[in-house]
């Protein structure tokens, strides 16, 4: 019933695609008027000597006169073209001769003066063109050739009879008759129809024969006038009690289905007959599933004993079709294919076209058939031969690029297949730019009417600075300025191209004013074009830009394709193809490799041959193979032929089927259950299942079954007796190997049917959203029978639906229910006694898959393809629905589609990353790359596709492990070494260092030093400070080193340029005797400041005692002199201090640094507001200045009172004093902590994170006071203190006090270039009173400095100012 149901929905399936492309061929009929056939010739086969009439008449119009009125007819033309595809010369030539209405008439046809072939009609009109008709096939009858063969043949009684008449069917002429007459014993045949049919081949079967058809069969077949006989065939009857006469023999074909390629609507005969011992049953089969010959409406019949019959055979009748004989001892299987095709039809039909000059106009045109036609488009009855300006788009689209006058014509598309031709012409009118088309008007044509003054004005200029970014032997990138006047109103621009001394010019237009940049392909290598630009408004096209020359990069002289690339199976395994030599060589072939692939996602494998045709081995059973050829010359890989799709024969299963069980049903039967093999194991299409049992010792059995389903009913079988059955599929190349024998005892008795069966057993319940998968097992009681099971089902209720299921069957699945609803399930078992129990189940379908967000999926942007090899290319992309760091954190991920361009074969790659780089490429070709991102079920559209071309095959490996490091002796200079390359064919001749500061520019544009040699390293001299450098290293051979592979990029940023500098000066010029006067005059005009400010408060508060004022100065410093001058005696202090150091080693400083007073300048406080070009970098350091000296006095406290130390000192900083706070009371931790903000040297910070208290960690204690590291490559003059410099250098750290409080001065919006200030965190030099020992050879670099010694008086003289402030303030004020 299923099948009735599916065969009416084919068939008004059919009948609707049917009557849809009558219509377009009728609305294509009418679509052009300007030239078209109102009578064709037809074929014609007679008789040799006979004549034949071609008609052929047609119509012109020249278009539509004024008003709408259609013009007068225009005169017609008409030629013919004979069986060489040349115009007939009717003149001289007595055999044919063209009368005054144009038909052709051919006298006698005789076909060895050559008047036998396609003649075909060629219809002209002055003005228009020509057009040309379907070839009309003018043939000689044939006679059909005959059995010759004189056989005897032997046969049983009741056995089949089968004699063959004429053979070589595939031969027929169509449209001619044969009428066939048999005889027997030279007597003509009385047919008994019961038992007798001859068959529409002329073939005579008959059935159940006996001693009467003893004789001598011939047939007779009338062509027209002419008869002839076949050969004699003896048909002899066996006796029965002969030897061997009653044995049991397994089937055996007389004659089986030979395969068949017919039209659609005709009929169609498969013959086959088959005896054997008992004799056979024949069913037939297609494509494994058992055909319907019961249903009233089937186009299926049986002719005879087992020839099948298809009436009006239609597309769905192809197929694979298997007669099956069978009988007890075995079965037999013999195929053929049969293929119905259809005659081409028009989808769409081409329609007359009016276009303007440089014009890209498209004719479309689609043709459906079977097998799928071949597409020819005829310009003017002549054939097109695609080229540079006219292509074929899709196949069959024809597209004209840069439109000339002289395209105008009649244009025609015809389609061919086997089953016939069609063929419709169209018109093609070529006006002027100014000229506005007559049959189109909806296509806006700029410039059809003057513009007015006012638009004239508002026209742009020509667009400026067109160039060529990027020149390939294909394509070239070129871009532009928007134009100078008017550039607002630009909405596109229109660049035009032609080759130079070509007068057609091409044109492509730009999606909006924003693209100035496009990118010109399918340009030819070598040649030079000229290209223009301009830019188009609403209201017309402004002017041109000049015309810009670029020539090409020329190719490599490689080969161009192999023709005429066909193939063809062998066997199972073998595969044969065969070409002929390129038309275009470019040299001597070398030798061809043959590319193969299993379907179209396969691995690329390949096979070389030095001979025009190759066999491929080894491949898998019923598979399709993608294959194509590519030539190879002393240039390298040449262009690839087309790619042919070739299918390997079916072989016989490789594995028995799987999950064989067996089940007692009964006394008499056994039910037998199985899966098919493997996809992979079948080596064809399954055709079925041949099942053999046998009763203990005695001899086997046989039963097939159809490929359809997967159980088996043996019946018929004895009581209490012990089986054994084993299984195996097949495929039409036969049986495959049978699993093991599998065991099973029959019942001793039959099955009760007295009572009704009891419950199934449900063994597990799945619901789904819209199903319910139900699994269950037989009532627990096995001695009852079991007809059939009926499950019911019910929103709510039971059984508002059921349905019967055999008695074999465990599972099933209710479809099409609602989500989220309640169904009450029930199943019982039913014999004749009745019904048995149900078994209940509420079952809740799941709610509907969950629904995604209604977000779209965004089409990732940004493709590039970067070719790094012969056989890779890296894409990359931007997801813009991620952040800009572009990190995936969800589950989405990306598919990426690529293969050769113009090829319909793709792959694809999955990647969780937003690149991937695609390997086992082919060299020096052209691939085609889209991306698309998916999440979940969702997955948005293609990103726009680019191209890129693998390298050309080179005979070296990249450079290995580049590394880049600095030249210790000389700054300005790194050394590069590398690895030399894995691999490589013949001898490294040098290398070549390429280098930028810019990873974006273009590799022609890096640096580039070369050497000659093998040495692995280099040195490159003169590279500027504190800047990132970026290296790749390419070998050179002696093949060349064009497209050689690059190493890994490798960045390195270079430190400063000097290390270690003595300079009298300090920050451009200021010399030390100034800057010391400077910092005087600073400080003195500060203290100024800060007495005056003191007094303007004090003088408001009541006078103190002078013992209070004593008691002031004294506080926090018991037991400590206390002179009240503000000032020190350095010069005493600091000798009675160093000498001091000469006998005391308690440590003070963090940096091991003496703790007496000497004060240190150190220079890079002095530099930072002279800041010079380059800067320093925090990890070079003059070898004098890696320590701070921090006197005692930087750590006492500084409260709000005005309580001052015993010995105050001023520390004397050039440091930016706006950029400077004192903060107190920073606790000791952040003293002593290593601070956790600093930041490594990284090229995004090149001089680390600076704090202005941080301890060295590898010598810092905890608990340590830590002072900052300063840097001076260039600080200033080594001043210690005003009189006596500084201490030597000693090792390392030394402990600090940690209960001291300290004060610390830090920069404010530092600079990262500039060098931080102090951190003090060391004690009262007075209360610690420890120093470091120095030894001798430091002692002795101590020299005074020559500056300070000069301005020993100017000390002495503002020593003694300071006294008298200092007296002023401890006499006159109480503060």
């Amino acid at each position: 019933m299923a099948s009735k149901t599916n065969e009416t929905s084919r068939t008004i399936w059919k009948w609707l695609v049917g009557s849809y492309l009558i219509l377009q061929l009728i609305g294509s009929s009418l679509a052009s008027q300007a030239l078209s056939f109102t009578l064709e010739p037809q074929d014609a086969v007679v008789p040799e000597g006979h004549s034949v009439l071609l008609q052929c008449a047609g119509i012109a119009s020249m278009g539509r006169g004024g008003k709408g009125k259609a013009s007068a007819p225009t005169p017609v033309t008409i030629r013919w073209r004979g069986p060489d595809g040349q115009d007939l010369v009717i003149v001289g030539d007595t055999f044919r001769t063209q009368l005054k209405n144009g038909s052709l008439y051919i006298s006698s046809v005789e076909e060895s003066r050559g008047l036998t072939g396609a003649y075909q009609c060629l219809l002209s009109a002055e003005g228009v063109g020509s057009v040309l008709s379907r070839p009309a096939l003018v043939a000689i009858a044939r006679q059909p050739d005959l059995n010759q063969d004189f056989l005897e043949t032997y046969l049983l009684p009741g056995q089949t009879a089968y004699f063959r008449c004429m053979v070589g069917e595939a031969n027929w002429q169509e449209g001619v008759k044969h009428s066939v007459q048999w005889f027997k014993d030279d007597l003509p045949l009385t047919v008994d129809k019961l038992r007798m049919v001859v068959l529409p081949n002329g073939a005579l079967e008959i059935d159940e024969v006996g001693p009467s058809d003893r004789g001598s069969y011939q047939c007779n077949v009338t062509s027209g006038s002419i008869s002839r006989l076949s050969s004699k065939t003896n048909l002899n009857i066996k006796k029965p009690n002969e030897l061997g006469a009653e044995n049991a023999v397994a089937p055996s074909f007389l004659v089986g289905p030979s395969p068949k390629t017919v039209r659609e609507g005709e009929t169609v005969t498969l013959d086959c007959v088959a005896n054997g011992v008992p004799k056979p049953q024949i069913k037939w089969l297609r494509n494994g599933m058992d055909l319907d010959l019961n249903d009233l409406d089937s186009r299926f019949s049986i002719i005879g004993t087992g020839s099948l019959q298809i009436s009006s055979a239609e597309d769905i009748d192809s197929g694979n079709y298997q007669c099956r004989a069978s009988n007890t001892v075995d079965s037999l299987d013999a195929q053929a294919t049969v293929q119905v095709q259809e005659p081409p039809k028009f989808i769409k039909a081409p329609k007359d076209t009016t276009a303007h000059e440089k014009d890209e106009p498209e004719l479309k045109c689609d043709i459906w058939g079977k097998p799928k036609p071949i597409i020819r488009w005829l310009k003017n009855g002549d054939v097109i031969t695609p080229n540079d300006y006219m292509q074929l788009v899709d196949g069959h689209n024809l597209k004209i690029l840069g439109l000339l006058n002289s395209d105008a014509g009649m244009f025609q598309c015809v389609g061919t297949n086997a089953a016939g031709s069609v063929h419709a012409a169209a018109r093609l009118r070529v006006v002027p730019q100014g000229d506005s088309p007559e049959q189109d008007p909806s296509v806006p044509h700029p410039g059809a009417k003057p513009l007015d003054s006012g638009l004239q004005a508002r026209l742009p200029s020509q667009p400026r600075d067109l160039v060529a970014q990027i020149v390939k032997s294909r394509f070239v990138t070129l871009s532009w300025v928007e134009p100078l006047q008017n550039a607002g109103d630009v909405v596109y621009y229109t660049v035009y191209y032609k080759m130079n001394n070509s007068e057609r010019e091409q044109k492509m237009v730009t999606k909006s004013h924003d693209d100035q940049q496009v990118n010109i392909q399918s340009l030819l290598p070598g040649r030079t074009y000229q290209f223009r630009v301009e830019a188009n408004t609403n209201f017309g096209s402004g002017a041109s830009s000049a015309p810009l020359e670029v020539s090409t990069q020329p190719e490599v002289n490689i080969a161009g394709p192999p023709r005429n690339f066909e193939g063809h199976a062998r066997s199972h395994k073998e595969i044969y193809v065969k070409w002929a030599e390129p038309s275009v060589t470019n040299g001597e072939i070398l030798k061809y490799r043959v590319y193969y692939s299993e379907n179209d996602s396969g691995a690329d494998l390949y096979h070389d041959s030095t001979a025009l045709d190759a066999v491929l081995t080894e491949l898998r059973p019923n598979t399709d193979y993608v294959i194509s050829v590519v030539p190879f010359n002393r240039n390298g890989m040449g262009d690839s032929s087309a790619e042919i799709r070739v299918k390997t024969f079916s072989s016989t299963p490789s594995e028995p089927p799987n999950n064989v069980t067996l089940e007692v049903t009964s006394s008499s039967s056994i039910t037998v259950h199985w899966e098919p093999p493997a996809e992979e194991d079948r080596n064809g299409q399954i055709t079925g299942y041949k099942i053999r049992y046998r009763k203990f010792k005695d001899a086997p059995q046989v039963k097939s079954t159809p490929a359809n389903i997967r159980y088996f009913e043996l019946s018929s079988l004895d009581r209490n007796a012990e089986y054994q059955v084993k299984i195996a599929a097949m495929t039409v190349n036969g049986s495959g190997p049978f699993t093991e024998w599998y065991r099973v005892n029959t019942l001793e008795n039959d099955l009760d049917e007295t009572q009704v069966p009891g419950k199934p057993i449900w063994k597990s319940i799945q619901p789904g959203a819209n199903n319910i998968a139900l699994h269950w097992g037989p009532p627990q009681h096995p001695e009852i029978k079991i007809r059939n099971y009926v499950l019911g089902w019910g929103r709510g209720i039971p059984d508002e639906n059921t349905i019967e299921l055999k008695e074999t069957e465990r599972y099933h699945i209710l479809k099409n229910l609602e989500s989220n609803m309640d169904y009450v399930v029930s199943l019982r078992a039913r014999n004749v006694k009745g019904d048995g129990p149900p078994i209940y189940d509420n079952i809740k379908t799941r709610d509907e898959e969950p629904v995604d967000a209604p977000t779209p999926l965004e089409v990732p942007v940004g493709l590039r393809a970067i070719t790094m090899s012969s056989s890779s290319i890296v894409v990359y992309w931007i997801d813009t629905m991620l952040n800009k760091n572009q990190h995936v954190t969800d589950n989405r991920h990306y598919t990426v589609s690529y293969g050769i361009t113009g090829s319909n074969r793709y792959r694809y790659h999955n990647t969780s990353d937003l690149n991937c780089m695609i390997n086992d490429l082919r060299p020096n070709t052209q691939y085609e790359f889209a991306v698309k991102v998916v999440k979940g079920r969702r997955e948005s559209s293609w990103s726009m596709s680019v191209l890129n071309s693998t390298y050309q095959n080179v005979p070296v490996t990249p450079p290995r492990e580049v590394t880049v490091r600095l030249d210790e002796m000389n700054p300005p200079t790194v050394i590069i070494q590398w690895i030399p390359p894995k691999h490589t064919v013949g001898q490294i001749t040098g290398y070549n260092i390429y280098y930028t500061t810019d990873t974006t520019k273009r590799d022609r544009d890096w640096s580039v030093e070369a050497f000659a040699g093998e040495e692995t390293m280099m040195m490159l001299p003169n590279l500027k400070p504190y800047t990132t450098y970026y290296f790749k290293v390419q070998a050179r051979t002696t093949k060349g080193n064009n497209n050689a592979p690059f190493s890994a990029l490798v960045s390195y940023t270079t430190s400063a340029a000097v290390i270690m500098q003595e300079a009298d000066t300090i920050a451009k010029g200021i010399d030390n005797e100034k800057l010391l006067y400077i910092i005087i005059a600073v400080t003195a005009v500060v203290l100024l400041l800060v007495l005056l400010g003191v007094l303007m408060l004090c003088r408001r508060k009541p006078q103190s005692s002078p013992e209070h004022t004593k008691k002031s100065y004294q506080k926090n410093n018991v037991g400590v002199p206390k002179p009240p001058d503000l000032w020190i005696h350095h010069d005493q202090m600091e000798l009675k201090n160093i000498d001091k150091g000469l006998h005391t080693v308690t440590p003070v400083c963090s940096d091991g640094a003496s703790s007496s007073g000497a004060l240190t300048l150190p220079r890079s406080v002095v530099h930072s507001e002279y800041e010079v070009e380059t800067p320093v970098p925090g990890h070079v350091t003059n070898s004098l200045d890696k320590r701070s000296y921090v006197p005692g006095y930087m750590t006492t406290s500084m409260n709000g009172t005005m309580e001052r130390p015993q010995y105050p000192r001023t520390q004397y900083s050039h440091q930016n004093r706006s950029h400077m706070t004192m903060e107190a009371g920073l606790s000791q931790q952040s003293l002593t902590q290593p601070q956790s903000n600093s930041m490594a040297q990284t090229p995004e910070h090149p001089y680390g994170g600076y704090d202005a208290n941080f301890c060295n960690g590898a010598s810092g204690a905890a608990g340590n006071g830590c002072v900052s590291t300063i840097e001076s490559s260039k600080r200033g003059h080594p001043l210690k203190s005003f009189s006596v410099p500084g201490p030597p250098p000693t090792g390392g750290a030394t402990p600090v006090n940690k209960h001291t409080p300290a004060v610390t001065i830090r920069p404010q919006n530092q600079s990262p270039y500039k060098k931080p200030s102090f951190s003090a965190a060391t004690p009262n030099r007075l209360q610690g009173g420890g120093s470091v020992v120095h030894s001798t050879d430091e002692i002795q670099r101590l020299a005074p400095s020559t500056s300070t010694e000069e301005l020993n008086q100017e000390m002495a003289n503002l020593e003694g100012l300071m006294k008298d402030l200092s007296a002023i303030t401890a006499n006159e004020f109480e503060c």
